[in-house]
């Protein structure tokens, strides 16, 4: 007959077997790769203390062991049950926190992704070369993938100072490893539907900088938190948050026209003019891709490419525009744009006349998203004015689109609510200065 003080002590020592087990489990390997003998014994430690379990009731009921007996060995099997895997947890942290310290970490990414001389090397024999420190760039963002990816949920519980530390371990180490780098520090932008995100921004002794991928999400911020850049992008969304997409389209067309009629006022530029407006008149959504598309046509780069090539109007013609750019179109934008664009996509006239054409084909690709056309139309408009700005040429009044408004109760709409959103249908001709004759005095300083 087997006595209750020999059952508690049987579950006692296989408690502590247990325990042992998880122990084990910790520090057996320093790979951190899991053995079969670590199988076994995780999986012993899960399924013996079940059979023990099991075997103490039959036993006390077989041998009527007293009350009390019985409910001291529940409490220990309850023991195992329960504070096993509790301790497990807590030991696994424990262990996880000293043996990836942000140091350790750091060091550990490093090595993962190897050298940068290397890994620079091995991405050059995969896609063309690399400017503006791009190479750099996704280094570091290897390695803080590499580090969030192997502390799991211990980096995402941290608190922004215990993220802070990994983060400055990983960027001194490359501080190290990249004579480039300078310095670096976190800068807050904006990310989609103006809402804050904090990154990197590491600057380099040739005077460039780069931003990398961190993204720790901002509840709150201020202007002066941002950027310079994304501080203009959200004052410009709150001057504009109630005009409709095809206003915000007027807007870039009239800061187009500005530029034409002041960089090249020797040139006719009622042809661009009269493509653009007419754009606007259209009572259907926006459609990039249709047959003979306005704005498609007034883009140097579209006429000017072919061209510099020794493309003639036919290839052109065929394969830009679906055949639909008469020959007289061809030759007349052809020579507004000889002598001042080449058709390279980086040129300033390309940049700024191609916005629109642009902007309605990612606005189109996402299927008219509100907040992805509320976003991309500001960022569009920045870039016009900075254009202007750089040019000393003067902005259009913002009082001249502000008739083309709706009113914006909230960030979310109804589908329903589309047209009303992108404001179809408008005939703008009287902002034109092209249309209208006006010589626009004074657009330059």
């Amino acid at each position: 007959m087997i006595s209750w003080v020999w059952m508690i002590i049987l579950s006692i020592g296989w408690m502590l077997l247990v325990y042992l087990t998880v122990v084990f489990l910790l520090i057996h390997d320093k790979k951190n790769k899991i053995g079969l003998g670590a199988i076994v014994l995780t999986f012993m430690a899960m399924i013996i203390p079940v059979i023990i379990f099991v075997f103490t009731n039959i036993m006390c009921w077989v041998n009527e062991a007293n009350e009390t007996a019985y409910w001291v060995i529940m409490a220990v099997m309850s023991g195992v049950f329960i504070g096993g895997p509790i301790l497990y947890g807590i030991g696994s942290i424990l262990y996880r926190l000293i043996r990836y310290s942000p140091k350790r970490m750091a060091v550990y990414a490093r090595k993962k992704v190897g050298s940068f001389h290397a890994f620079r090397k091995r991405r050059t024999n995969h896609r063309a070369h690399e400017d503006n420190h791009e190479a750099e760039k996704n280094y570091i963002e290897e390695q803080l993938w590499i580090a969030q990816k192997k502390l799991g949920i211990l980096y995402r519980v941290r608190s922004r100072n215990g993220k802070d530390r990994l983060v400055r371990a990983i960027m001194d180490v490359n501080q190290k490893e990249i004579s480039e780098i300078i310095g670096w520090e976190y800068r807050t932008i904006l990310a989609e539907k103006f809402k804050a995100k904090t990154d990197i921004l590491v600057s380099f002794c040739d005077g460039k900088n780069t931003l990398v991928y961190l993204h720790w999400p901002k509840k709150s911020f201020t202007p002066e938190e941002l950027m310079e850049e994304d501080r203009k992008k959200l004052a410009l969304a709150k001057r504009f948050r109630n005009i409709t997409m095809t206003g915000r389209l007027i807007y870039i067309f009239m800061c187009i026209e500005r530029y034409l009629v002041s960089m090249y006022p020797d040139r006719d530029w009622i042809p661009v003019a009269s493509r653009m407006w007419n754009r606007t008149k259209e009572t259907e959504r926006w459609s990039e891709g249709t047959p003979g598309d306005l704005l498609r046509e007034i883009v140097p780069e579209r006429i000017m490419r072919f061209y510099r090539y020794g493309y003639g109007y036919e290839k052109l013609n065929s394969m830009v525009f679906d055949k639909q750019l008469s020959l007289e179109d061809y030759t007349l934008l052809r020579g507004l744009y000889e002598g001042i664009s080449k058709g390279d996509p980086n040129e300033e006239i390309n940049q700024l006349v191609g916005l629109p054409e642009k902007l309605i084909y990612m606005v189109n690709l996402r299927n008219y998203a509100f907040d992805f056309s509320d976003q991309r139309t500001i960022e569009a408009i920045l870039t016009a004015e900075d254009i202007l700005i750089k040019n000393g040429i003067e902005l259009p009044e913002y009082a001249s689109v502000e008739g083309f408004s709706y009113e914006r109760t909230s960030d979310e709409m109804p589908d329903e609510y589309r047209n009303v959103f992108f404001g179809f249908g408008v005939d703008a001709d009287e902002l034109s200065i092209l249309l209208n004759g006006a010589n626009a005095p004074g657009l330059r300083d």
